[in-house]
């Protein structure tokens, strides 16, 4: 669908994409890690100690005397190596890595229905008003014909100069109109544009008009499906993994560690070290880190995250009663949009008939022109009348599949008409 390349759909992949980098982060921790270091020390000045005199004769320990240790040049190399055998913190966290993917995944699905109502929305809006294009188009023939026979009329002295004139502004009135209409077509095509994430000098097809659908009551409406409860379903798991996650402070931690260290000490410079001063230290062992005690920090974080389970928990159920209350709202509301589209409909149709005959009439002669152009005033406002209606209608619709979170579903399952 045309809807992907919608920016807002685009980041919330983005996003899912960081987040898969961070759970493979994650999941390094648990690798062993490995580390080199070196360094080159020279002493300018050896560095001084005090030492109690075991030198002199005889030795006088009470006596402090300053000598100095080391040699001019060091250098040392050293290669770590460590290896967590058991972390509960570590565990806990590759699971929270991954359940904030599948958290990512709800929120680009609920994105995904936002940027699917916006372009039907806007689609429909769009269509609406190409169709009042090709009514006022329609109306400005006819107006045309009744024009011609009033100019033949007032040439041959049955009406006045006055009633050819107020055909004329009738005209001009639908010209200007049209022209707005055409205007603000070209406005919602952009934006049409812009939900659907494409480029402004892209062309898309419309398709020619918009149909009255029949009403698509939802029977199977199950609470559980819908996409803000899902949300926080998956929310509260998240809080749930944090608790554990803090709790996982309470557990030792053991690792595995070793470390291979050279040294080479003289006081004569050499590039890479006097070959016959290298001396190594080698080293491995295990580590383990048990908590003891932390000033009940531990504690009051587990009690914290408890406090944002129970206000998920009653967000829930809050978002369970209002998912309810929109959804019979936009029952109600589209059952009643549906029946005045009908209504509006109908009226049209005899708007037109009754424009049909008076034009016929008008062009016989039996009624005045006043007439004819009441009976083409009726036209447009019914017209102008049914296509509110009709958008009523179509917006409710929308409305409705969103409230009962099957819009997705069923707008995917449906030939929009949308050009791609």
């Amino acid at each position: 669908m045309s809807i992907l390349n919608s920016p807002h759909l685009k980041l919330s992949n983005l996003e899912q994409i960081r987040l898969q980098h961070s759970y493979k982060a994650t999941v390094g921790g648990g690798l062993p890690q490995i580390g080199i270091t070196g360094s080159f020390d020279d002493y300018v000045s050896l560095p001084t100690q005090m030492i109690p005199n075991i030198f002199s004769n005889p030795p006088n320990p009470s006596e402090m005397i300053p000598v100095q240790f080391g040699t001019t040049y060091n250098l040392a190399g050293a290669l770590d190596i460590g290896q967590m055998l058991y972390s509960q913190t570590w565990l806990v966290a590759l699971r929270l890595a991954k359940q904030m993917e599948e958290q990512n995944q709800l929120v680009t699905e609920k994105t995904t229905i936002d940027v699917v109502f916006q372009v039907a929305q806007s689609y429909y809006l769009t269509q609406i008003t190409m169709q009042q294009i090709q009514n006022i188009s329609s109306n400005l023939e006819k107006i045309g014909k009744a024009e011609k026979i009033a100019q033949s009329q007032y040439d041959f002295g049955l009406i006045k100069k006055v009633d050819v004139d107020r055909i004329l502004v009738q005209k001009l009135n639908m010209i200007t109109e049209l022209e707005r209409l055409q205007v603000l077509y070209q406005q919602e095509l952009a934006m049409q544009k812009y939900f659907m994430g494409l480029d402004q000098g892209r062309e898309i097809a419309l398709s020619d008009s918009v149909t009255p659908s029949a009403p698509l009551i939802i029977n199977d409406a199950n609470l559980s499906d819908h996409i803000d409860v899902r949300l926080l379903e998956h929310q509260k798991q998240l809080v749930n993994t944090n608790i554990r996650m803090n709790q996982s402070e309470y557990f030792p931690s053991l690792n595995l560690y070793a470390s291979v260290n050279y040294l080479n000490q003289s006081n004569t410079f050499y590039l890479f070290g006097k070959p016959t001063d290298w001396f190594n230290t080698s080293v491995i062992g295990i580590r383990l880190s048990v908590p003891v005690f932390s000033g009940l920090q531990r504690h009051y974080k587990v009690s914290q995250t408890r406090i944002e389970l129970e206000k998920l928990r009653v967000t829930e159920d809050d978002t369970k009663r209002l998912i309810r209350i929109n959804s019979e709202d936009a029952e109600r509301k589209l059952l009643n949009s549906i029946e005045a589209e009908k209504r509006q409909r109908e009226n049209m149709k005899l708007a037109e008939r009754v424009y049909g005959i008076s034009q016929e009439q008008y062009s016989k002669g039996v009624i005045p022109l006043t007439d004819l152009l009441n009976a083409e005033t009726s036209l447009s406002d019914a017209q102008t009348n049914h296509i509110y209606a009709l958008v009523q209608m179509k917006v409710s619709e929308l409305e409705y599949l969103k409230a009962n979170g099957k819009l997705l579903t069923i707008v995917q399952n449906q030939a929009t008409g949308i050009g791609h």
